[in-house]
């Protein structure tokens, strides 16, 4: 049976003790014919950075040449070395641990990690350092003093190996930083700042021919203008069409792990349908060919089955949700009401307009093109496709859109000063799964409602209705909300459809309709026309086998429930 890669980084690790691999390989070739020399590639968290980088070093680093055919014999690259195979001493340092709670802690954290870079490169390379240059290069203060003393040594010593620079997570400190203390961001990358002296004083390098190549990974472009002035030499890949699929699982590679777990094979087209509506829709570029699967997400997936032989209840492991948690702190950054308001367009759209942002500058306004971009960045939008100079972008994939509706789900709450433990949420909706008691629940919704303010009240309406129950019901995680589902040509508001390994004895659709207090008299129009095109839906191949399918209609005036029709 197939050995799966979870949480496996380190590529020899993963050739050498028969984890599978999917050859990625012939990027290598292409990143080493571009006329660029330093790159930056950028993608979500858990894509696949990490290994890549640690690709790169095995492939490049003159000391791994003797296991050059073990590692990448039966791969692409080893049917087709490029001329620089094993050419290079390999500098790797790796900023995805830095504790980033305090000034302090932030330096020197970034400062411990150059250090271990710049040892372990020391140390695979003995015949350049002896211990003298070991101690006056560790014994630096700061990170760019410790470069210059790594250069000034190598170059003293006129040795004739370039370095190829990894710098794997160049950001992650960086976006936890903007989000809660935006001052000690600006103070480290301005000009005095010893993030951007790091980076000016690898610019040198490259200018002394030192360094020759620069291949950087992080998730947003969120400290790149900050550097400009001190690195900008730089090309960025992200959204070349040609590098959408360097990281990443294409649906037929997904199918080939399942085809070789001993996955039970009736209920394949089922699971892989799933797979696809959870993990799939990464899309970097409208012209690449191919959406992509998360890897992480995927192989955490897998994994677990391979354990427990059973559907995972958790769409995300914890690791995922614990990286995805902390983007929340995001939705802080400068203006949180605009922040707000293109979070509501985005729940209510499925999608939002905008201008793509190659770089961020916290010199000039932060607005809402920056917000979306930043979104793209981090995973949590995909591209769909242009109109004019314009990018438009919806949500990838379901396990994205249920943390949108969680996250968004708290600041309702928050606005209404209530919690899901003190109306018994989550009780009521298995109530209603186990049930098909609906009243709870909508109490539930009217408290909401309620407690909003009277200003949230008077912009209320249909939309708004349909994002608030869709929010609550993602809460229990036991259906697949599906909000404007596609029934022929038209689309009914919700359906709550069973989510493997779950089977709750119903399932339900929703047709909701909203009147403010001053449009009541329409109240019996409004119902009688929702409830004749809920009957035409469930008429659909879709519904009508659905012998466990419940079937509502649900009127809202003003804050109260008046009226509740059931149609199954």
């Amino acid at each position: 049976m197939l050995r799966l890669p979870y949480g496996i980084s380190n590529f020899k690790t993963l050739v050498t003790e028969g984890y599978h691999y999917v050859d990625r390989t012939s990027y290598v070739e292409l990143l080493e014919n571009l006329d660029p020399r330093y790159l930056f590639f950028l993608r979500p968290r858990r894509f696949g950075k990490s290994l890549f980088i640690s690709l790169l070093q095995h492939y490049y680093g003159l000391e791994h040449k003797k296991d050059f055919q073990t590692l990448f014999g039966k791969y692409y690259i080893g049917k087709n070395p490029t001329p620089n195979v094993n050419k290079y001493l390999v500098l790797k340092i790796d900023f995805s641990r830095v504790d980033s709670t305090s000034k302090e802690s932030t330096f020197q954290g970034f400062l411990r990690n150059v250090k271990r870079g710049v040892n372990k490169f020391m140390a695979a390379y003995p015949h350049i350092f002896d211990e003298k240059d070991r101690m006056t290069i560790l014994n630096a203060n700061a990170p760019n003093i410790l470069l210059l003393d790594l250069f000034d040594i190598m170059d003293r010593k006129k040795i004739t190996q370039k370095i190829y620079l990894l710098i794997d997570e160049y950001d992650h400190f960086a976006n936890e930083l903007i989000a809660f203390d935006i001052d000690n961001f600006s103070n480290i990358v301005s000009r005095n700042g010893y993030v951007r002296k790091f980076y000016e004083t690898i610019k040198v390098a490259t200018h002394d021919g030192i360094v020759d190549r620069i291949f950087i990974t992080g998730v947003s472009p969120i400290t790149l203008d900050s550097l400009t002035s001190g690195f900008n030499i730089a090309t960025g890949l992200t959204i070349y069409p040609n590098f959408n699929e360097m990281m990443g699982f294409t649906e037929q590679e997904v199918k080939f792990f399942f085809d070789n777990i001993d996955f039970p094979k009736e209920k394949m087209p089922d699971t892989l349908a799933n797979i696809k509506k959870w993990y799939n829709g990464y899309l970097f570029h409208e012209n690449a060919q191919n959406t992509l699967y998360n890897p992480d997400m995927v192989l955490s997936f897998l994994h677990h089955y391979t354990l427990f032989k059973e559907i995972p209840k958790n769409l995300l492991a914890p690791n995922i949700a614990s990286d995805y948690g902390k983007i929340k702190r995001l939705f802080n950054i400068n203006d949180r009401q605009q922040n707000w308001k293109t979070l509501e367009k985005i729940i209510e759209n499925g999608k939002i307009s905008a201008k793509l942002t190659r770089e961020f500058s916290f010199e000039k306004v932060f607005d809402k093109n920056d917000f979306v971009s930043l979104l793209f960045y981090l995973g949590l939008l995909t591209v769909k496709g242009s109109f004019f100079d314009r990018t438009i972008f919806t949500i990838p994939n379901y396990v994205i859109k249920m943390l949108y509706f969680d996250h968004f789900q708290q600041l309702i709450m928050d606005k209404a000063q209530l919690t899901s433990d003190e109306v018994q949420l989550e009780e009521h909706i298995f109530e209603l799964a186990q049930y098909n008691r609906i009243h709870p629940f909508l109490a539930v919704v009217e408290r909401i409602l309620k407690s909003l303010s009277s200003r949230d009240a008077l912009k209320f309406d249909e939309k708004h209705l349909k994002v608030i129950f869709t929010s609550l019901f993602y809460v229990t995680g036991i259906y697949t909300i599906q909000s404007e589902f596609a029934v022929g040509r038209e689309h009914v508001d919700l359906f709550l459809a069973r989510r493997p390994p779950y089977e709750p004895p119903y399932q339900f659709v929703f047709e909701l309709k909203y009147l403010k207090k001053s449009g009541e008299k329409q109240l019996e129009t409004v119902k009688k026309e929702a409830t004749q095109q809920l009957k035409k839906y469930l008429q659909h191949e879709t519904f009508a086998p659905l012998n466990d399918l419940k079937a509502y209609v649900v009127v809202f005036v003003g804050t109260d429930v008046k009226a509740v029709e059931v149609l199954r």
